[in-house]
């Protein structure tokens, strides 16, 4: 049986033993005024639980939307993380090849001119790839504090979930 209809219940039976016990019209207009208080109470708590049913309802929604973000942008951060990877293995090949680019200048003197163009590429490609490192790592930064926003956001809004919980089971 639920909250509403015990209420009703107990309305009737207030009604009801009042008339039966014979009161005066005065007393029965006020037991009747008094249930007819109670039933504005009760509807009105009734519609205080609805709205607080669906504004933690969207609360929850917003709360999963906020979740699904963040599990995108993590993915973004090991993607980019990934990619810084495999930059730095790069740039380690290329400080390789120009360590053997430079032993190959030493031994062939004749070849000189080729040589420094190949190393001067090759610098190029290692700035730009440690360019890119920087950009990446700035952009994972940016991530975190992202995240770091997000998570905050999710704390906040499961502590207003909980509080909007409590109220609503209390009696």
């Amino acid at each position: 049986m639920t909250r509403r209809e015990v209420a009703h219940g107990f309305v009737a039976a207030i009604v009801c033993s009042l008339v039966l016990l014979g009161c005066e019209d005065r007393e029965k207009k006020k037991a009747l005024d008094e249930a007819a208080q109670i039933k504005v109470s009760l509807s009105e708590a009734k519609a205080a639980f609805t709205a607080a049913k669906s504004q933690m309802a969207d609360l929850k929604e917003e709360l999963d939307a906020v979740k699904q973000a963040r599990d995108n942008l993590l993915k973004q951060v090991e993607q980019l993380a990934q990619e810084r990877d495999n930059a730095i293995a790069l740039v380690r090949q290329a400080q390789e090849k120009i360590k053997g680019v430079t032993t190959q200048l030493n031994e062939q003197s004749q070849t000189t001119g080729a040589l420094q163009n190949q190393i001067n590429e090759l610098k190029t490609l290692v700035a730009n790839q440690q360019a890119t490192i920087a950009e990446q790592q700035a952009t994972i930064a940016e991530q975190h504090a992202a995240i770091e926003g997000l998570q905050k956001v999710i704390e906040q809004q499961q502590q207003v979930i909980d509080e909007q919980r409590r109220a609503t089971e209390q009696p």
